[in-house]
């Protein structure tokens, strides 16, 4: 647990910490996909300020509404968790003393982000961004808190990526009915990557009582539930592509689980680097597509 300071800078810094700055890039990585998945670009100075206002809005602040308000309400669990040792993606034991500051800053943040939505006055856009903040908010806190109902956990879990990918698709007035299916496989995978973490989780999750997807089917089970994801992905999407490549290794990372539960741990930690990689690598291919279209055109 981190040392407390109660004076403004301390207090902002625990905030930031909370947030997990490692996670800054997930909702604007999501985003940019969905933007470049509608084949709908930014065109007018006001619409390209938009853009870039929605980005920034999906990585600080929708980072203290979903890892924030997830330390503030996993106190307790988090005491008996290894995982939650030190500053990392994995998160950190958040002292009680900065609990209201999470919270402020959450709701802040909320504002904040509806406003941007507002902006772009697409009914459409300001709707995934209300889902967005909703499955946020909701995955952790009550009433519902969603992570602690088996298998709607990790569900919604990859709906909180999935209305990320819509927010991005339809900013410029594209339909979610048109979404392509990789999306919807991309959020797939990510319930999968989320139910591997609860196998992590599973023993300290008993003690403390929390219901999870990995106490309900248990280790094994879910273990496999994880794998399947990425199955079922390789299986629509194909691997040739780089999304493919990206199904293809998840799906190598979280096999070793299912037959011995130990690599539960070290496979997660994987599969989550796995997919930052292979976003970047996938954002350098359209930029590398981008740039010889250009030179075409010249």
């Amino acid at each position: 647990m981190q040392a407390v300071d109660l004076s403004y800078m301390g207090r902002a810094i625990a905030v930031l910490k909370a947030s997990r700055p490692a996670g800054w890039c997930f909702g604007p990585m999501l985003y940019g996909i969905g933007i470049i998945h509608s084949r709908v670009r930014p065109r007018s100075k006001g619409q390209l300020l938009r853009a870039v206002l929605q980005l920034g809005s999906l990585s600080l602040p929708l980072c203290i509404i979903v890892f924030g308000m997830n330390d503030v309400y996993d106190y307790d669990s988090d005491l008996l968790n290894p995982r939650k040792a030190g500053d990392s993606l994995e998160g950190t034991i958040l002292d009680p003393v900065y609990h209201d500051d999470i919270r402020v800053a959450a709701w802040v943040s909320t504002a904040l982000i509806l406003s941007c939505a507002l902006l772009t006055k697409k009914g459409q856009n300001i709707l995934a961004t209300a889902s967005l903040v909703f499955f946020g908010w909701q995955y952790s806190a009550t009433p519902l808190r969603l992570k602690e109902v088996p298998i709607i956990d990790s569900i919604s879990n990859g709906l909180i990526v999935l209305v990320t990918l819509f927010v991005g698709f339809t900013l410029g007035g594209a339909s979610v009915v048109d979404v392509p299916s990789k999306d919807y496989a991309m959020a797939l995978a990510c319930v999968g990557v989320h139910a591997l973490g609860a196998v992590v989780d599973v023993d300290v999750d008993v003690i403390a009582g929390q219901k999870t997807i990995a106490t309900f089917l248990g280790k094994k089970l879910t273990a496999v539930f994880a794998a399947s994801t990425f199955t079922v992905g390789v299986a629509s999407e194909g691997y040739t592509s780089v999304f493919g490549a990206y199904l293809a290794g998840g799906l190598v990372i979280t096999i070793p689980p299912v037959f011995n539960v130990g690599w539960a741990h070290m496979s997660f930690k994987a599969v989550v680097y796995w997919t930052v990689l292979m976003v970047i690598v996938w954002f350098g291919a359209q930029a590398k597509n981008v740039v010889s279209k250009a030179r075409k055109i010249h």
